[in-house]
């Protein structure tokens, strides 16, 4: 795999800890997880939730690396080239999630 592939991972699994991060401090000053599947591990705890975050976090990125070679039919589109797709679409996120920190900052 490439450096660049590489580089994608490891900042998809950052940002997959940065969210964490950010959703339990923004959750600790009342917000609310809209996804069900991290409300339920959030509910079970800090710990578990940022555990199952990473955790199925990682699974996608094996699964994505697993097809990453493949390529679509009729097509020269290599499914590798959805990686930094995913690490914009994260990052989008993130900054999303520290407008929200401002935001709550500037309120107190």
């Amino acid at each position: 795999y490439s450096p660049k592939l590489f580089g994608c991972i490891v900042g998809i699994l950052f940002l997959s800890v940065l969210d964490a991060v950010l959703t339990l401090y923004l959750m600790e000053h009342g917000s609310t997880e809209l996804n069900p599947v991290m409300d339920y591990f959030l509910k079970k705890g800090p710990l578990v939730f940022t555990v199952a975050k990473y955790a199925l976090t990682s699974v996608a990125v094996v699964i994505f690396l697993m097809v990453a070679n493949s390529v679509l039919p009729r097509s020269n589109f290599r499914a590798q080239k959805l990686f930094p797709y995913a690490l914009v679409a994260f990052g989008s996120v993130i900054v999303w999630e520290i407008m929200l920190v401002f935001i709550l900052l500037l309120r107190v």
